[in-house]
């Protein structure tokens, strides 16, 4: 077809060149009515069409603008015949919905045949499957929507093309330019075929869209009988079920009890394929990453135990990796696993609790010690029986006597847990002693409603209890091996001239991380205990309800919600800034060798950009709108100028600092009569860490506006000076040449080199100045002290005189009865009374103390 307009194109391109050659003579006022002439001479038309007068003046132009409309709708029907040829999977989305369907229609059949025998973890579960089936029909709703879409952006260009008036014409003399018929009558077929397929396409995805819905009526009607079911149960739920324990038996026995435990574990096991399938993407990460971790983790104690002169004691501190490194681990990933997964089945739930304990129990020795460790292998098996037991998809009130035994049970393990820990005031104890209450509590209230007849009742708290209670111990384990991972990486990236992690940073890591930590493991362990119960739909839709309902202050309209959001921005950009910053600091306090290599207040800046980028994100979520807070800063911008002109100065010169770097964090300074080390340059103030270990706090608008005094702007070295004073009857040539010979020492730089003066003449003694620099500020103190070790023993040895104040004592004479007075009782007999006394007892006054 391109060929052949191609072909036609040149030929309109001659025969227009002779038209215009033919018509240059002809006059302007019949130009008028040309184009319309030209259109009625050479064209057909099969309906009234709109002309255009002022349009082509010839019949070669005419043909050009025909063939080159003729051409462009060629390529756009080859378009939208590929977008029409890329249909619906017609067969494999057939056989889907007909299983979606299929489904819906058994789920609600089994419901409704076990109706008599319902629980919560029943309706769990069947809730889960339902979920998880409304999702793939979901999907295939979205793949056919889209198709709608195509189909009618290509329904309206080909509703563009059908009424081009192109398709509405023919040519009246067909011998004049024969081809541009066929390609006309070419271009109407091809038009009505694409035409023929869109109506086709479009019957097919309505059919679709048909069964998608009705499969999406099958399952509303679905749930709303689940939720019936569901409310039906919580009335009864707390009501008596069968009878009391001391009443005779009046529940029906199942024969075939291994037969329906069986049938659960099915599907159980469907379950849990259906949700691997429908997760698959997301546990091939998680198994990567834990792989990942696993190989970083192992490989990481490796080149500590090899490369580091310290690897004994820093591998001391690890209590966990360095034995399991497996099953820490996985403990370090599970918590985490426990959120990444949404709408998880309860077999789901149990297996990864079932490997939180597992891989816990390689670990509760060295954390809780050996007595605990019995205890908790005591009780790992009925455990283990009574996680299976809540497995069960229908109530079976055979296991009453089970339930009733194990609640027993585990309120005998909670008074030994309790027993034990009440000796050790330990903090790790008291969190077990709390969680030992928890587990008494809710096992006796267990034992209790299940005599009282509450079957459903006393399973449901008695399974919460065990596995809420082992879940709490993992979680703590979960803390303290994610901060020993943290040490590990820590102590491993420093360079090998590095010392080790001091036991105070150790400590002061552990309080900064373990804060974040232990409300995560709150958050996961408070949502096991809803959701375990029963309870999470009604806690999530109150809690939802409370947080996102509008409500009014004045005229604007806000919620809960969005403020608890913005604060939980605020929260985490906080938390990231300070730990950034205190990371930061460790490093340049232990790590940097030069000023230049250390970030210094330069961090500040970090800790303002993550403040400001948080309180930003923090805004948008919380969709508070900007305007209204530029409002209220203009309004209060005469009260900040005038009452907080002074924070507003320190963080400007905070910022300042930041920018200028006249100080850096591990800089030795002295800002008026303070001195110490630079610890840290906050937002307001910067911390000065004083020689004597109390830390000052310095404004920094003072930092600016005093006289700073930095001895490690350019470099560390320190100059040091000495004035020794020796006696003036000392040979000053052989002080110079003593002295010159202890500037020889090795830790004293010989460029610049040390230089000895004679400096003044005092009262007593003749004044030397030494001057000599050391390498760094950090080590001046000690060089001074040997420096006058060691000249203090030089002058000894050549019998140099160092003058000190001197005063000589004589007596013109000792009473006689001095003894005497000695033995009288009440008698003054000290060395004044004797001194100041003579032989005759009189006073004498010519005492004599020269100084010298």
């Amino acid at each position: 077809m391109y060929k052949s307009l191609v072909a036609l194109l040149l030929f309109t391109q001659a025969l227009n060149f002779a038209a215009a050659q033919g018509t240059t003579s002809e006059s302007n006022s019949s130009e008028a009515g040309t184009g319309i002439e030209l259109i009625d001479s050479l064209f057909i038309f099969s309906d009234s069409v709109n002309l255009n007068p002022t349009k082509p003046k010839s019949s070669g132009a005419l043909l050009t603008q025909v063939i080159n409309k003729a051409q462009r709708y060629a390529y756009d029907l080859s378009e939208l015949n590929i977008e029409l040829a890329e249909s619906l999977d017609t067969a494999a989305m057939s056989e889907r919905l007909t299983i979606i369907n299929i489904v819906a229609k058994r789920v609600k059949a089994k419901t409704e045949s076990d109706s008599g025998y319902l629980n919560h973890r029943y309706l769990m579960g069947m809730e889960n499957l339902v979920s998880t089936v409304v999702d793939e029909n979901m999907a295939i709703q979205k793949n056919i929507q889209d198709r709608v879409d195509q189909l009618y952006t290509v329904g309206d260009r080909l509703n563009s093309i059908k009424s081009d008036s192109l398709f509405a014409m023919t040519l009246r003399d067909s011998t004049l330019v024969p081809a541009i018929n066929i390609e006309l009558n070419m271009l109407r077929e091809s038009l009505r075929n694409i035409d023929s397929i869109y109506i086709e396409q479009e019957i097919l995805a309505a059919r679709f869209q048909a069964k998608v819905s009705e499969n999406a009526m099958a399952f509303l009607s679905l749930k709303q009988y689940l939720n019936e079911t569901k409310k039906k149960l919580d009335r009864q739920y707390w009501t008596k079920e069968i009878n009391y324990a001391w009443e005779p038996r009046n529940y029906e026995v199942f024969d075939d009890l291994p037969t329906r435990a069986k049938r659960s574990l099915e599907l159980n096991v469907d379950l849990m394929k259906a949700y691997v399938d429908r997760n698959l993407y997301t546990f091939i990460i998680c198994t990567l990453i834990f792989g990942l971790i696993y190989w970083k983790i192992k490989s990481t104690i490796k080149e500590i135990n090899s490369q580091k002169d310290f690897a004994s004691l820093i591998l001391d501190r690890v209590k966990y990796f360095n034995k399991h490194t497996f099953f820490s681990t996985l403990i370090i990933l599970i918590p985490i696993f426990l959120i990444i997964f949404s709408k998880p089945p309860l077999v789901f739930i149990s297996v990864l609790s079932l490997c939180l304990v597992i891989a816990s129990s390689f670990l509760i020795k060295e954390q809780f010690g050996q007595k605990i460790n019995k205890i908790w292998f005591g009780f790992l098996t009925p455990y283990i029986a009574l996680a299976i037991s809540s497995l069960n998809w229908i109530v079976v009130y055979q296991e009453r006597s089970y339930i009733l035994l194990s609640s027993l049970a585990f309120v005998g393990m909670g008074f030994l847990v309790l027993r034990e820990v009440l000796t050790n005031k330990e903090k790790q104890f008291t969190f077990l002693k709390y969680l030992a209450i928890f587990l008494i509590i809710i096992e006796a209230f267990a034992f209790f409603s299940n005599i009282l007849g509450r079957f459903s009742l006393s399973k449901t708290y008695s399974v919460t209890g065990v596995i809420l209670f082992y879940r709490g111990i993992g979680l703590f384990l979960f803390v303290n091996v994610f901060l020993e991972a943290i040490y590990l990486f820590i102590e491993h990236s420093k360079k090998e001239s590095d010392v080790f992690t001091s036991y105070f940073d150790f400590q002061d890591l552990q309080k900064r991380m373990k804060g974040i930590l232990y409300v995560f493991a709150a958050a996961i362990w408070l949502y096991g205990l809803v959701w375990h119960l029963g309870f999470f739909d009604q806690a999530y839709q109150g809690v939802q309800e409370f947080l996102l309902k509008d409500r009014m202050l004045g005229d604007t309209v806000f919620q809960y919600g969005s403020i608890l959001l913005f604060i939980t921005v605020l929260y985490i950009s906080t938390f990231l800034a300070n730990n950034i910053a205190y990371f930061a600091s460790v490093k340049d306090q232990k790590n940097a060798s030069s000023r230049k290599q250390r970030l210094g207040s330069s961090v500040l800046l970090i800790r303002l950009a993550v403040l400001t980028i948080g309180f930003l994100i923090g805004m948008t979520a919380a969709k508070i709108p900007f305007d209204k807070i530029a409002i209220v800063l203009g309004a209060l911008s005469v009260g900040i100028g005038f009452g907080l002109q002074t924070i507003i100065n320190n963080l400007v010169s905070g910022i300042i600092l930041a920018f200028e770097r006249p100080i850096q964090i591990g800089d030795e300074i002295q800002v008026g009569m303070n001195a110490g080390t630079v610890k840290d340059v906050g937002i307001r103030a910067s911390k000065i860490q004083a020689y004597d270990g109390s830390e000052i706090v310095v404004p920094n608008g003072d930092l600016l506006s005093q006289s700073l005094i930095n001895w490690t702007l350019s470099d560390k070295k320190r100059r040091v000076e000495l004035i020794i004073g020796v006696g003036y009857g000392s040979d000053m040539k052989l002080v110079k040449s003593v002295l010159e010979e202890v500037m020889k020492g090795e830790r004293i730089l010989k460029a610049p080199a040390p230089r000895v003066y004679m400096q003044t003449f005092n009262d007593s003694s003749v004044d030397f100045r030494v001057l000599f620099w050391v390498e760094s500020m950090d080590i001046w103190i000690d060089v001074r002290g040997e420096v006058m070790s060691t000249i203090f023993e030089k002058f000894a040895e050549h019998d140099i005189e160092i003058p000190f104040p001197k005063r000589d004592l004589y007596l013109k004479s000792v009473p006689s009865n001095w003894r005497e007075n000695i033995s009288k009782p009440g008698e003054d007999i000290s060395p004044k009374k004797l001194d100041s006394e003579s032989d005759d007892g009189s006073t004498d006054d010519n005492k004599k103390s020269p100084e010298e």
